[in-house]
């Protein structure tokens, strides 16, 4: 976790991780910091590198230009614990996590391009990168179109997304980056 070549560092000038692409095309935004309000997205490809800033472990995604928090044990996972969906969303809003404040919570696609298709069992997201990953579902910031009263979740050990009640209580892993508008 030493090679830092290529990060933007906390409190270095803002810049557009993006590489402009697919979103999950949620445009209404039903509350601020959601996917509609984010319009981010992702892509698959090989891609990871760890670092450290202040302490705190992340994940640089150089396929999506996302960074990810990576111990699910950690703030920037909640410390493990629990969470309503717009608790989540206020949560990732306000978190001030390995020197940086602009962390979210990742919409759908974000979070379904962290699976890892080629592991033969669960969970089914890289533990190197990712460790102490919940058996248990993650937030995304994606609202179901059919169902205001719902939002998108994964399950890493399962390999599926589903959606829940927005009032439901479940994990959540903060992501920055991917903002189309700066």
């Amino acid at each position: 976790m030493d090679n830092q070549a290529g990060i933007i560092k906390p409190g270095s000038k803002s810049f557009v991780f993006s590489r402009f692409l697919p979103r999950t095309m949620q445009t209404p935004s039903y509350i601020a910091g959601d996917d509609g309000d984010h319009e981010a997205g992702w892509n698959i490809g090989q891609r990871f590198l760890d670092f450290t800033f202040g302490g705190d472990d992340v994940v640089f995604d150089r396929a999506t230009g996302l960074m990810w928090a990576a111990d699910g044990s950690a703030a920037g996972c909640n410390n493990g614990n629990l969470i309503a969906w717009a608790a989540g969303i206020a949560y990732a809003n306000g978190l001030n996590f390995a020197g940086f404040t602009d962390w979210r919570l990742p919409n759908a696609l974000e979070l379904i391009s962290l699976f890892d298709f080629e592991l033969p069992m669960a969970p089914l997201i890289d533990a190197t990168h990712f460790p102490h990953t919940a058996n248990n579902h993650y937030w995304s910031s994606t609202t179901i179109a059919t169902d205001a009263t719902k939002a998108a979740r994964v399950k890493f050990d399962v390999w599926y997304s589903t959606a829940a009640l927005k009032t439901d209580t479940i994990n959540i892993r903060c992501v920055r980056g991917g903002r189309l508008n700066g």
